[in-house]
């Protein structure tokens, strides 16, 4: 990996950032006047400028932004409207859980992508075959949110196995975690059947079977090895989607992580959370995609994203 890539991509990462907080601070003063929000009923209008001065409000909205990336790079995102806390102290509060559903999902949806993905790639256009696509396709194109409630439905409400809400305990987290799993596996699942696909018909496995060696001993040694780099690749990326998938996952459940604060921010008009909440989550997505580059020129070193 040369030295200009990697200069490249953390130059690209930071313009990005850069562009996402002039969004969010943009999107954040068009949803109304803050301050009118965060003072009480019977405040005076001489109370409301009194208010504007002190956070800065009254001055033009260049030096508003500049005081806001000032801050921000120091981690001051100011005071949140509705709990009257850090915006930063809450993101640190409820970002453990969010991490701790996103890993859960990710572990589900490995458990159950890998083997199904491997086994119909072996087993091609038989009814095992068909029945995992079918499972993907269907896995892609379900919203989340809609998946979530009938689960719900089902298995909270029907069937009265596992809580509709809340955190705590495992029972909380197994219905969450199979709502955002499944969808990060139909992905996984797809790109893996395709991959192997590919490698059992490689000239390198036909040469392990004229060996003698076992046929597993070929799925699993030769050809899931030579076929690794768009599965690793589609696992890292859907680390990044899990993020985004949070978002409505918490919101259905009432799972108390940064996405769930983060939509209660938007209805609450609390524009320092949201702001907060939009540009933590927005760097740890393009952190992660940074991740993913660095890891697939690593592993494939033909590959650069350079012109020569």
């Amino acid at each position: 990996m040369s030295s200009r890539f990697v200069i490249q991509r953390l130059v690209q990462t930071l313009l990005t950032i850069l562009l996402l907080s002039v969004i969010v601070f943009a999107l954040a003063r068009l949803s109304g006047d803050p301050v009118a929000i965060m003072a009480p009923p019977e405040a005076s209008e001489a109370d409301l400028e009194q208010l504007r001065a002190k956070l800065g409000l009254d001055q033009p909205l260049p030096v508003q932004y500049w005081r806001f990336i000032s801050d921000a790079v120091q981690g001051d995102f100011g005071m949140s409207i509705k709990w009257n806390t850090p915006a930063v102290d809450i993101m640190i509060d409820r970002f453990p859980a969010t991490i701790l559903l996103a890993t859960t999902s990710m572990i589900f949806g490995l458990l159950l992508a890998l083997p199904v993905g491997i086994l119909s790639a072996v087993k091609r256009d038989t009814w095992f075959d068909n029945v995992g696509k079918v499972v993907a396709l269907t896995g892609q194109s379900m919203p989340t949110f809609w998946f979530g409630i009938l689960l719900i439905l089902f298995f909270s409400l029907y069937i009265p196995i596992f809580p509709t809400s809340g955190y705590g305990t495992i029972w909380h987290l197994i219905l969450p975690s199979i709502t955002l799993g499944g969808f990060v596996a139909a992905s996984i699942m797809r790109v893996t059947r395709s991959a192997m696909l590919d490698a059992l018909e490689a000239d390198y496995v036909r040469t392990a079977r004229s060996k003698g060696l076992s046929e597993w001993r070929v799925i699993l040694v030769h050809a899931l090895r030579n076929g690794a780099i768009p599965i690793l690749t589609i696992i890292a990326l859907q680390a990044a989607t899990i993020l985004r998938g949070a978002v409505v996952t918490e919101s259905v459940f009432a799972w108390p992580g940064v996405g769930k604060i983060a939509v209660d921010a938007v209805y609450s008009r609390d524009f320092p959370l949201v702001q907060a909440a939009v540009l933590f989550m927005g760097v740890v997505f393009l952190f992660i995609n940074l991740l993913v580059d660095f890891m697939y020129v690593l592993l494939d070193p033909r590959i650069s994203y350079l012109k020569k």
